[in-house]
Formats: C-alpha cells, structure tokens, sequence
C-alpha cells in the first residue's frame, strides 16, 4: 500500500482576500475566526468590512471580560422571579438593524470565558438573551507561536468557526496605503523596501517591530513633525518599527529631503537626470507621485519609461493607486499597452 505524500498548501489570506470572504461569511452569518501576528491589520479589515455590508461594528474585547459579563446582573421581577439584565455591548434582541460583533483578542480571554461563549456563538444566544436577526459574529486575535496571552480554544468552541489566518502583503498594503493618506515617504520606502513592512520575530528582546500598523503610525508622525531635528525623528522610529526599519528609514528621509525639486523632471521629462543612488530615486519617485494628475501623467509616464522596469512600474502604479481614476488617461492607457507587447 503506498501512503500519500503529505500536502502541503499556503491557505493565509492577503488583506484583500480576507476581506472578500469575510463579507460572505458575515453575510451567511457563520462565524469566522480571523488570526494573525500582532499588527497585521485584522480589526481595521472587520471594521471596512462592517462598512461594506452596511452593519454597525460592535468591538467586545472578550479579553476583559469576566464569565458572568455575557448572561448579565440577576434582578427580581414582578413575580419573584429571577431574570437576567443582558450587558449593555450586545445589540437588544428586538433590533431590527444590522450589526457586526467582533469578539476580540478571543485566543487571549481566559479558558471560562472562552467556554461561556459556546452559546453565543452556536445558538446565537445566552440564558435568555438572543441576538437580533441582523447580528452576525466574528473574532480576531493572535496566534499560539506569536508569543502573546493566547490560550489553547476548547475544542467545542474552536468548531464553531471557519477559522482563516490573515498574511501581510506589500502590494495590498500599498493599495490601501494610497487610498488612506499614508504620506508618500512611507508608501515609496516600503515599495523599496517591501520586506520592511512586517518584521515580527516572537524572539526577539526588542519591544517595536515594523508592521502596517507600525508603519502608519510612523506615517502619522511625519506628518506632523514639525520641525524634529534628525536625531529625535529617528529616536520616534526607533520606538514605533524598531531600530533596523529606523535606520533605513531614516537614511531614506534623508536622501528624500535633500533632492531638487520634481518640478523640473516634469518640466523635462525625457531629459532630467536620473539619480544613481537607489533610494534617491525612489525618494524622486514618491515626490512624483504626489504631483500626478490628468495634466501632469503624461510627463511622468514619460519619465518612467525611462527608469529600470521594476521602478517604473512602480512609479506609475503607485499614481493609479492614489487615483485610480489615471487609469482612463491616455498616458496610462499607452504605458498599459506598451507592457503587454
């Protein structure tokens, strides 16, 4: 008898991905389990999702919740008898709305609580609380192997959900960079640098590691420098992506700050110089970025063309990226179908 080799198969989600099949599991009303290494994005895709299916997103962080927090207080009735006050965080069971409740940091809530969930979840009740129709039920939280409070999910509440694991990717994260006012500095560094994105090592000692929340909170901060000098700028980096994403970035900025203005590569696209230094260029094409438009793509397209394959495509991607509506410009249309011959 001849024993099957084992298969082996990538089953993570990009961002994206994620997104498009939690809108069909919250729709169905099947509980999903969403897992992943620490910053990777999975409550800001519930809450996009909660958006997209026109559902109010409830967060119960199922972490701070004792027990007894889910059936609610005891009080007496009329009759004597005894009721349940269900919590305030759960949707009232007559609500005619939809609503999107995401128990978060579930693997990291404590055994007990992870049981008293087993009805929610399942029967979509507890005691005599019941959900609305217009409630669906999901959960996020981190995986065993990252180092976090995470707790082994009982058997009978782990069958419960379709559980899917959540992967960074570069080219998602820039995607929804352009689209969410993530500054050009970062979104052209992490083009350049794609590795860069998400660095999390479980072993590691250092408290900040780069990821996509990391890096938006890195792109907060240099929007509102204000006049930091160099060494404390980096000093924010250090402690928001950790030091070897400092670094880089940090010499990256430099580089960015120092170049001429891109003015004159529009005004001269087929001639203007092209840097030699790699991060220079990039730092040139992010600046670029921010000046496309209708009037100004056939330039940059211009210039583009000129550029290593792999930067200008990167170039004018990250332009239809910011504007997807670039991509109806003759500019566009005539690098689109240069690519394809």
């Amino acid at each position: 008898m001849t024993v099957p080799e084992k298969i082996s198969a990538d089953y993570t989600l990009r961002p994206s991905e994620l997104a498009s099949v939690l809108t069909v599991l919250v729709e169905a009303r099947q509980p999903a389990i969403v897992t992943g290494p620490p910053g990777s994005a999975k409550s800001q895709i519930a809450q996009q999702v909660a958006a997209a299916t026109n559902r109010q997103y409830v967060d119960v962080r199922a972490l701070l919740l004792d027990p007894v927090d889910l059936r609610g207080i005891p009080w007496r009735d009329s009759d004597d008898r005894t009721r349940w006050a269900p919590p305030a965080f759960l949707p009232p069971s007559n609500d005619t709305g939809r609503w999107l409740i995401n128990l978060e940091e579930l693997p990291s809530a404590v055994p007990m609580v992870q049981a008293s969930l087993y009805q929610l979840v399942l029967d979509r009740k507890v005691g005599e609380y019941e959900l609305p129709e217009g409630a669906s039920l999901i959960a996020c939280g981190n995986r065993e192997t990252d180092r976090g409070v995470v707790h082994r999910m009982p058997t009978p509440l782990a069958s419960r959900f379709v559980h899917l694991e959540i992967r960074v990717d570069a080219e998602d994260w820039l995607t929804w960079g352009a689209a969410h006012g993530i500054v050009p500095e970062a979104l052209f560094f992490v083009a350049y640098r794609p590795d860069l994105l998400h660095q999390f090592d479980p072993q590691s000692r250092e408290a900040a590691f780069a990821c996509p929340r990391a890096w938006e909170a890195v792109s907060n901060i240099v929007k509102h420098r204000n006049g930091l000098d160099p060494a404390t700028e980096r000093a924010l980096f250090r402690g928001t992506v950790g030091e070897a994403a400092a670094v880089e970035f940090s010499a990256f900025l430099k580089v960015w700050r120092e170049l001429p203005h891109p003015r004159a590569v529009l005004n001269d696209p087929a001639n203007a110089n092209i840097p030699e230094n790699a991060s220079a260029l990039m730092a040139l094409c992010g600046s670029l970025y921010r000046l496309a438009t209708d009037v100004t793509m056939d330039a940059i397209v211009t210039f583009a063309e000129r550029l290593r394959r792999e930067v200008g495509e990167a170039l004018v991607g990250a332009c239809v990226r910011r504007d997807p509506a670039l991509q109806r410009s003759p500019a566009f249309i005539r690098w689109a179908a240069a690519r394809t011959q």
